[in-house]
């Protein structure tokens, strides 16, 4: 009896020492992947950033960030000269149809929208996915709008007297999207100031 113990104990050795090199195979592969993957992360943002921004600025944007809990996003702070010259807001986050909708907005100090993209949706295809500036130009028309130069009311869908197609067939996903950026806007022009500083 104490023999097979014995025997048993000294057969689990072998599993534990492949445990423990499965670990350290994982451990070390983390260390070495994770500045790749910080990389990747922050290239990716560059990306969308520069999408939304095209203003000239010679400021580090990415790094010159603030993060606004309200929202639940980031601000990142475009300047030239030490003067300000626009905002990115990324990611403001709405729901969709069928998930969260994530996007960039970017903004010039003058409060009028440079850009907005889709970085995350996973709407319906050929429906509420055609938000998506892959799928089609509608994110396109919120460029150059401001809250100076568009009416409250016109903050809508058409089914809703506003001036922003509701897609066929696809109704709440343009109308959250619409929301969140003239919300975007709102809180924009009430914080400006606060944002840059």
């Amino acid at each position: 009896m104490i023999e097979k113990k014995k025997n048993r104990q000294q057969s689990l050795i072998p599993v534990f020492i492949i445990a423990l090199v499965g670990c350290i195979i994982i451990f070390v592969a983390n260390r070495l992947t994770s500045d790749q993957i910080d990389l990747n992360k922050h290239a990716t943002a560059i990306e969308m950033i520069e999408a939304v921004m095209p203003l000239t600025y010679d400021n580090d944007l990415y790094n010159d960030r603030m993060d606004i809990a309200e929202l639940s996003t980031t601000v990142y702070r475009a300047r030239f000269n030490a003067d300000n010259v626009g905002l990115v807001f990324m990611p403001v986050s709405t729901m969709g149809y069928k998930d969260t909708i994530k996007m960039a907005i970017g903004l010039s100090y003058e409060g009028v929208i440079i850009g907005v993209r889709i970085i995350e949706q996973h709407e319906t295809v050929d429906l509420g996915d055609n938000i998506d500036q892959l799928n089609s130009d509608w994110i396109n028309n919120f460029d150059n709008r401001s809250l100076d130069n568009t009416q409250d009311t016109a903050w809508a869908v058409t089914n809703d007297d506003g001036e922003f197609d509701q897609l066929s067939g696809a109704t709440i996903s343009p109308r959250n999207v619409i929301n969140a950026v003239k919300n975007t806007l709102d809180f924009y022009e009430v914080n400006r100031d606060s944002l840059y500083n």
